[in-house]
């Protein structure tokens, strides 16, 4: 029997570890591993298969037989993490629709394939995180290393930010004030896509100020330069109380150096500044 790798199965190990404190059951039948989030979602290793031609074709081949059904919406092939990975939807034999992704590698001339199916679309975006995370740990490339072109390394969704310790409370009703505090967090799709999420609030006497901001667009990672470029977002303002007031975001892109060291990415702008990011 041929052995992996050790840092494969501490990855591997690692990975699963991650799901199970985020609420998955782990389930193993017939040397088939499974975890299940409650009835909406579902991660399982795929039983390894000879290769009989490259990896692409039989990937592609294989896609439709996971679980059985038929194809309906094919999905873009690409490349991921040392191997293959695509999202596409399923109809089942019973005609209904699953949304489904797979990520598939070789290793010792077969194929190892893991899939990930849900129920409905809303369950698919729900979950999709924690499932990309783990099909990004099972590839061969060590948990810390300069990302180096690498996509795999930056998909999934990373945020940073703070809440401050000082809570100001109303002298008349006693009432506390909203912590003052700020939060960024960038998704980072394996299709190039991507959206932000920024929030930053704060508290002086009994005004509170916060702002919220939502982009967008497309990334591209060249060697260890990651490119942001939104497309379009939203920029909500609301002062002490007032009405809400939003305005279209400044569309500016962004260009940083990343590094990716187990569960944080740092990025470094074009003066030098550094930002570090935790994966969710």
């Amino acid at each position: 029997m041929r052995l992996l790798p050790l840092f494969f199965v501490l990855s591997m190990a690692a990975a699963a570890a991650d799901l199970e404190r985020s609420g998955w059951r782990r389930q193993e039948q017939n040397g088939v591993i499974a975890y299940f989030r409650g009835e909406e979602a579902m991660v399982m290793t795929v039983p390894p298969k000879a290769l009989t031609g490259s990896l692409r074709d039989s990937y592609e081949k294989a896609r439709e037989s996971f679980l059985g059904g038929q194809l309906v919406q094919r999905g873009t092939v690409q490349e991921m993490a040392g191997g293959l990975f695509s999202e596409y939807v399923v109809r089942e034999p019973n005609g209904s629709q699953t949304h489904r992704a797979s990520f598939a590698m070789e290793r010792g001339g077969q194929m190892l394939a893991y899939l990930y199916a849900t129920n409905d679309e809303a369950a698919f975006r729900k979950y999709r995180p924690e499932a990309m995370a783990y099909f990004a740990a099972q590839g061969p490339a060590p948990a810390s290393t300069p990302v180096q072109g690498s996509t795999a390394a930056v998909v999934g969704e990373w945020y940073t930010g703070r809440v401050s310790s000082i809570q100001y409370q109303d002298r008349v009703t006693g009432a506390a004030a909203p912590t003052s505090g700020n939060n960024m967090t960038y998704r980072f799709k394996p299709d190039g896509t991507y959206e932000q999420f920024g929030l930053m609030q704060f508290t002086y006497a009994t005004c509170t100020n916060s702002y919220f901001m939502n982009l967008s667009g497309r990334w591209e990672l060249q060697g260890d330069v990651l490119r942001i470029k939104p497309s379009e977002g939203t920029f909500d303002s609301r002062t002490c109380g007032g009405q809400p007031v939003r305005k279209p975001a400044n569309l500016v892109e962004t260009v940083w150096k990343v590094r990716v060291s187990g569960n944080e990415l740092t990025v470094t702008d074009e003066k030098g500044a550094s930002s570090t990011y935790r994966r969710k």
